[in-house]
């Protein structure tokens, strides 16, 4: 009889190592021929910006099965269990044994999928980063800039804001890995931020803008993001939110 659908792995003769804390200069780019994202160069002209979409984790199982259709559930459920201790543990408390447990299986087979929870971490952003792309451009691009600027900049501030709020677990984890030199983090969080950058300097460049577009954007959203990663910090400083939207928004007009 064959391997069952979900992939059963090897219960015996597997040894895992626990995850070693991130340190600038650990991380190498993947092998070719093991799972993983392989960093790419972004390319950049006078005329345009373009970052290239990070390549798809590798969605084989530990002993080099392709998972069918009960598997790659399975693995679903792994990465939304992921995801919702991340909301409440943080990336540094990631345990194993409690993502297996919110996700309704157990560690063995979560090591059926991923060595470690860095991994899953990696594949959950990795799965995320293209509809994130997609929603931060919208968020400029589907504005009347023309004959309300100041109504666009209200919303997009606020969007942004609102948007760190929301996926702030898995944003932190881009931040801090992108700062500590893993080049697959690095790689997801220029491709994220890639959607909000070529908008703006789109916008840059029809509204006439003397400095350079690629430059004015890249501030911006660079602005932006910190604004957004930092915004509980200011408000516990007595800032109000709609204080802060409106002083964002100020400075996009």
């Amino acid at each position: 009889m064959g391997p069952p659908d979900d992939v059963r792995g090897r219960r015996t003769g597997q040894r895992h190592h626990p995850r070693a804390p991130l340190t600038p200069g650990r991380r190498s780019a993947p092998a070719p021929d093991k799972p993983g994202l392989r960093p790419k160069v972004a390319h950049v002209s006078e005329d345009t910006i373009e970052v290239d979409q990070p390549n798809d984790v590798d969605l084989r199982a530990a002993d080099g099965r392709v998972p069918g259709h009960r598997g790659l559930a399975t693995r679903q459920r792994l990465l939304k269990a992921t995801a919702e201790q991340l909301e409440s543990s943080g990336y540094r408390s990631l345990k194993v044994v409690e993502v297996a447990r919110i996700a309704g299986t157990s560690p063995a087979t979560f090591y059926q999928y991923f060595p470690d929870v860095e991994s899953a971490v990696l594949a959950l952003a990795t799965d995320l980063c293209e509809a994130w792309h997609a929603d931060l451009r919208r968020l400029i691009t589907n504005r009347d800039w023309e004959h309300d600027p100041d109504g666009a900049s209200q919303v997009v501030a606020a969007g942004m804001l609102e948007f760190w709020t929301r996926h702030r677990s898995v944003l932190r984890v881009l931040d801090l890995a992108s700062m500590e030199g893993d080049l697959r983090f690095r790689e997801i969080r220029l491709y994220l931020l890639a959607g909000a950058t070529s908008a703006l300097m789109d916008l840059a460049e029809r509204s006439g803008v003397p400095d350079d577009p690629m430059a004015a954007a890249g501030v911006i959203v660079g602005m932006l993001a910190h604004v957004a990663n930092h915004q509980a910090g200011i408000e516990r400083w007595g800032v109000d939110h709609d204080v802060l939207v409106d002083t964002v928004a100020g400075i996009l007009r």
